[in-house]
């Protein structure tokens, strides 16, 4: 059954759709990732994360794929 506690509210579904695309051009832009790309459901389960923490789509980009040191 789906479970309605990860929806995320409407209000907020054009936002994220804006600031995701604005992420992708960020991550392309530093040559984390090729178009095309399809993250997996736990690169989108990361990405739903940095949304809700206000992190910037270039601040997300680093999060997701930089070298950690």
């Amino acid at each position: 059954m789906f479970d309605n506690s990860n929806q995320l509210p409407r209000e907020y579904e054009r936002d994220l759709e804006v600031w995701t695309c604005a992420w992708y051009d960020a991550a392309v832009a530093r040559d984390f990732i090729r178009s095309p790309y399809h993250p997996d459901a736990a690169i989108v389960k990361r990405l739903q994360g940095y949304f809700h923490h206000n992190l910037t789509p270039a601040e997300a980009a680093e999060a997701c794929f930089a070298r950690k040191h």
